[in-house]
């Protein structure tokens, strides 16, 4: 099997608050495909990479040896840690090789999933056939807002929830309160003020949601704070979960070498794909540590995520974001809950998503492709 190109739809953005999104296609000479949806701007370097692959010039301007240089067009699809050693050697310097490794990446598990006829998990080594899930909410401006969609989500079968708050923190504590006392402790709450206390206002946070028992706190200061990070850890009893905004697996050590996290994070986009993911989940197991893994966009970016959390044994949760259905443009399956609050494996081979083409052609705004 060979590559034998890319194409990218470039899609018609649905609103203001999501950026215009491209579902990537890369092509073999066996008619076999893989797919990743990720903002158009990474999708569009994709696809100048797969051209500048074709030639010799990035290693001659980087001075890379010939055999550390992989051309895209014609490569065994299944080689995926040869290809991305040559991406590493060429783009060191891009400021956007992370996202654009990301698709690549799991376009590339997608195809060796579809050969094997398994689903990645499986191709992995499956540890498990479902997760536990928690409904990952929007910002509100209002704390009965809040309440109503804890009450909803109850309802609905949910056991767990994770509040992105007001980011004010007093009015955090009161929001925290309030929903643990709507929902009871038979469920499971997570904070995520994504990095906007200070120290001081972490640790009062922090303390109020110790005594409301909430399961973790995630990106509570600025993830370049290892200092007052190590002193939530050890001044807390809820776990400080930290490294979404993580660029590489090594960057992860200093976190674990400070004890400035008591588990790790990690997202698809951020860090290069599946295979990024499951080495820092892999490291965060040798140290006794979760990784609990972004699963929060699209149904096929959402797949990439579960198939890792499948086949780790270190994740706890699946990260639903809320309302459910909010990325599910485009695509024939979609991921929801069953009945008892759980994430049930995918069955189709590779990430497992089948996509409308209907709808994909008719959001579509434009077509790249190379050659």
């Amino acid at each position: 099997m060979k590559i034998t190109g890319i194409r990218v739809h470039v899609l018609r953005s649905e609103s203001e608050a999501f950026p215009n999104e491209s579902l990537v296609r890369i092509l073999t000479d066996e008619g076999i495909e893989g797919n990743c949806l990720i903002e158009s701007v990474y999708a569009e370097e994709l696809v100048r990479r797969f051209a500048a692959g074709s030639s010799t010039y990035l290693a001659g301007a980087w001075n890379i040896g010939a055999e550390r240089l992989e051309r895209l067009i014609g490569a065994d699809p299944l080689f995926r840690e040869k290809l991305e050693d040559s991406w590493r050697a060429q783009y060191f310097w891009s400021p956007i090789n992370n996202p654009a490794s990301c698709a690549f990446n799991e376009c590339l598990w997608d195809i060796a999933g579809k050969v094997f006829r398994l689903p990645i998990y499986k191709l992995i080594g499956a540890h498990r056939e479902r997760i536990p899930a928690y409904a990952s909410t929007q910002f509100y401006e209002r704390e009965e807002e809040y309440i109503s969609l804890a009450e909803k989500l109850k309802s609905e079968g949910y056991r767990a929830m994770k509040l992105h708050p007001t980011r004010d923190w007093k009015k955090d504590i009161s929001l925290c309160k309030a929903v643990r006392k709507t929902v009871g402790d038979e469920m499971t709450l997570m904070l995520d003020p994504l990095n906007s206390y200070s120290r001081e206002q972490a640790l009062r946070v922090g303390r109020e949601i110790d005594k409301l028992n909430f399961y973790w706190f995630e990106d509570p200061i600025l993830p370049t704070d290892i200092d007052g990070l190590a002193d939530l850890c050890s001044s807390l009893d809820v776990r400080i979960l930290m490294g979404e905004h993580m660029q590489n697996l090594r960057g992860y050590t200093e976190y674990i070498r400070r004890h400035a996290a008591d588990s790790l994070r990690c997202w698809d986009v951020n860090v290069g794909g599946i295979t990024p993911m499951l080495e820092i989940a892999n490291l965060a197991e040798a140290f006794g540590m979760k990784c609990e893994i972004v699963s929060w966009g699209n149904p096929l970016r959402q797949a990439a995520a579960l198939h890792v959390m499948l086949a780790v044994r270190n994740c706890d949760f699946f990260e639903l974001p809320i309302p459910a259905g909010t990325f599910d443009r485009g695509f024939a399956d979609h991921i929801r809950i069953s009945n008892d609050g759980q994430i049930e494996a995918p069955t189709k081979p590779g990430l497992g998503v089948e996509i409308d083409w209907n709808e994909i052609e008719k959001a579509t705004m434009k077509t790249l492709a190379y050659p």
